[in-house]
């Protein structure tokens, strides 16, 4: 395929229309509750689609899906303040995700603040609540932590990347049913 054919089919779908804020509508329809049916099709069909990259791919599916994730991240984060303290990062990618997932910083008892720092490294703990991820796995019966997880993951360090301009990690410290407990890593 040329670059004169995929000019032309650009032209050829261009179109004048603009569409301005007020013009577009504050509610959906249909709404939350006729849409619960297709909400669960999906996560069946995503659990589906994991547990074949799980056959074909092996453990290189973890790879995969993370490396999804965080250019998804990167991408979604392009378009938010830059800010160099992390808590405000969090804040932000909280309120970007709100719906999907819910994750609050944590710290253990022994710990005066959030951000840690030790041996060298600094990391915050984040709680993830509410993750359409984990009420996923569990409709397939699929364990935490595979390739579906690992998106969330990217997806995360992607996004804190870009807001921080710091490169991340993020580690499993803790799945349960209903919440799971991560190590945001920064460097």
């Amino acid at each position: 395929m040329s670059a004169g054919y995929i000019d032309e089919m650009h032209e050829a779908f261009r179109s004048e229309l603009v569409y301005r804020a007020e013009e577009i509508p504050l509610e959906c329809t249909p709404g939350p509750k006729e849409m619960e049916q297709t909400l669960h099709g999906v996560m069946k069909l995503n659990g589906l689609v994991i547990r074949s990259l799980e056959e074909i791919a092996g453990r290189g599916a973890n790879a995969v899906t993370y490396r999804a994730g965080k250019k998804f991240g990167h991408e979604i984060a392009k378009y938010f303040q830059k800010r160099e303290d992390v808590e405000g990062a969090l804040h932000e990618l909280s309120d970007l995700l709100r719906g999907q997932y819910s994750f609050e910083v944590w710290k253990p008892e022994d710990k005066e603040t959030f951000i840690i720092e030790e041996n060298g490294e600094t990391f915050i703990y984040l709680v993830f609540h509410d993750c359409i991820v984990r009420q996923t796995l569990r409709r397939n019966g699929l364990d935490q932590g595979g390739p579906l997880c690992q998106t969330l993951f990217g997806y995360v360090v992607g996004a804190i990347e870009e807001i921080t301009g710091r490169k991340a990690k993020l580690e499993i410290v803790h799945t349960g049913p209903n919440a799971c407990l991560k190590k945001l890593i920064l460097k």
